[in-house]
């Protein structure tokens, strides 16, 4: 039974360096709940993860990705730009420390 509070088909995209798992684990968590790992921005994303190594929401600095996410979003795209926590707690999840 799937853990996940998100659709089946829901799109996820990876930036960053994550701190609880390695980029494959968390598109092979993604697609083990029914959600997919496109490898690019565009505007039927649903999620754009960023890690929280040096992260823009910690301090660190915006990746490209974001920045297209970004431009995307103000273009009217409904994608969500999620911390690594928040990703955790999407799929159930507890943020590690």
């Amino acid at each position: 039974m799937p853990r996940a509070g998100f659709p089946k088909g829901t799109k996820f995209l990876f930036v960053g360096k994550l701190t609880t798992m390695t980029r494959e684990q968390a598109r092979a968590t993604v697609e083990s709940l029914g959600g997919q790992c496109p490898s690019a921005v565009s505007g039927d994303l649903d999620y754009l993860v960023v890690g929280n190594e040096n992260s823009p929401f910690y301090g660190g600095e915006k990746k490209p990705k974001q920045a297209k996410a970004e431009a995307l979003i103000e273009a009217g795209a409904p994608i969500a730009i999620i911390s690594e926590d928040e990703f955790l707690n999407l799929i159930g999840e507890a943020p590690r420390a």
